[in-house]
């Protein structure tokens, strides 16, 4: 994975982009934040989840890390990228990088309809750090490709859902949310949105690990991620779910105002 635009962050300092290294190795401790209108979304949350990632991993944060704020003010400024996403990365030596990166959303036909999504048995060695495991997200990537997937689910060795891939996932039963506990996942900072809009929506959460073979006992179901929000599914292997649900779609709208403000 490379950066993209003309100019990066680099060990404490914006450089050329002809000075990036490639990024999305094994091992690496890394962030992405969507930037709307030439401003990052949610940044103080991401930079503590980020800061959270490194110390979990027993690796002292970068020299630079007090000045990221206004490193990445400089970035948005030098790149002229209004909206897309940056991403941050720590290598396994000790190399720093920011940068953007190329940007693939769903499409409003995916918002609509929902998505389809597979199981994969696999779990991440350190659910709460953001660190690139490559087999895993290759496998994922190759499960999703012959499944005409968009998500793999990734389901731990008790047959409990966990997380997807590269997202949160969340299942409605009723006018509640199903959820697994926060030391089963990567607490993602759009997570920690739906559970704000939920707190203030009065919705009740359940903090539980899905069982694989309890999926069709669920009204409905979504993912939530930095790229995606809140995106709708439609099914987990052959389980349908409704997809015009009104629990996601006020989870939508709350946490599209938070994201105005």
């Amino acid at each position: 994975m490379f950066y993209i635009g003309n100019s990066i962050i680099r060990n404490g300092a914006i450089a050329p982009l002809s000075e990036q290294t490639e990024t999305g190795v094994d091992g690496e401790i890394y962030e992405m934040f969507r930037v709307e209108n030439g401003r990052p979304v949610f940044l103080p949350d991401h930079l503590s989840r980020y800061a959270a990632s490194i110390r979990s991993a027993g690796r002292p944060l970068p020299d630079c890390f007090d000045r990221l704020p206004s490193l990445i003010e400089w970035l948005c400024i030098c790149n002229q990228l209004p909206n897309n996403e940056i991403r941050l990365c720590l290598s396994p030596d000790g190399l720093f990088q920011g940068g953007f990166v190329a940007s693939v959303y769903p499409t409003p036909q995916m918002y609509a309809e929902g998505v389809h999504c597979v199981l994969l048995h696999d779990t991440r060695q350190m659910p709460n750090a953001k660190i690139y495991h490559a087999e895993m997200r290759q496998n994922a990537h190759n499960q999703q490709l012959e499944a005409d997937a968009y998500e793999s689910i990734l389901v731990n060795g008790e047959g409990k859902i966990t997380e997807g891939s590269r997202s949160n996932i969340f299942f409605v039963s009723g006018h509640t949310l199903v959820t697994a506990p926060d030391s089963l996942v990567l607490k993602g900072i759009m997570r920690q949105k739906v559970l704000e809009v939920a707190a203030r929506k009065g919705i009740d959460v359940k903090f539980e690990a899905v069982d694989q073979n309890a999926v069709d006992k669920y009204d409905a179901a979504f993912i939530s991620s930095t790229p995606a929000r809140i995106l709708p599914i439609k099914s987990i292997t052959t389980c349908n779910y409704c997809r015009n649900n009104d629990i996601i779609a006020s989870i939508s709208q709350g946490v599209a105002e938070l994201i105005s403000k």
